[in-house]
């Protein structure tokens, strides 16, 4: 490690321990944001560990996710043990995002916990809602699939490549676009 990078590292302990989010995810994504995707995931996850966020043992992120928000949104990202996420994911954290162990995330994925509504005012202004996500451990996300606001994935459960996912999501459940299938049944 260079002595430049040795002081960012030292510059990002100090703002974990004031509590300043951004500034140390701001610090974390100038450490490994450069690092090409699949080159040392362990190094960009213990960097994103370091900035805040709350990632179990053994996952690992294989290209710089990108965290917006609004606040301190390391506390409302919480990810289990032997998690994989493939390059470019992206996290809306306006509310918390659970992500349970041994799920696996494609490329291009994202987590959006806010979502525009169609207007509902006379003026056709748009509204928000807002809720968490939570995905269930052993489910695989295919790449760029999304989950909107207030879903669950249930445990063991498979969403297709493009999926757009807009309600619940049983357990053992596989998610193509079409009506979903059990994977229970289809065993």
């Amino acid at each position: 490690m260079s002595l430049a990078s040795s002081r960012l590292v030292i510059q990002l302990a100090t703002m974990k321990s004031r509590g300043d989010f951004q500034a140390r995810l701001s610090a974390a994504n100038l450490l490994t944001g450069w690092i090409p995707p699949f080159v040392a995931g362990r190094i960009r996850t213990q960097v994103l560990r370091m900035a805040g966020v709350s990632i179990g043992k053994s996952s690992i992120f294989w290209g710089q996710p990108v965290l917006v928000g609004t606040g301190d949104v390391g506390k409302r990202l919480r990810v289990g043990t032997n998690c994989g996420f493939n390059k470019g994911c992206l996290f809306g954290l306006e509310d918390s995002i659970t992500i349970g162990d041994h799920v696996s995330v494609g490329h291009d994925v994202m987590f959006l916990t806010r979502a525009e509504r169609r207007g509902t005012t006379a003026l056709g202004a748009a509204e928000w809602s807002v809720g968490p996500i939570t995905i269930g451990s052993g489910s695989w996300l295919g790449a760029r699939c999304t989950i909107c606001p207030g879903v669950t994935i249930g445990v063991s459960s498979v969403i297709g490549a493009g999926v757009i996912v807009t309600h619940d999501v049983p357990a053992n459940t596989l998610c193509t676009g079409a009506p979903p299938i059990s994977l229970a049944r289809w065993r």
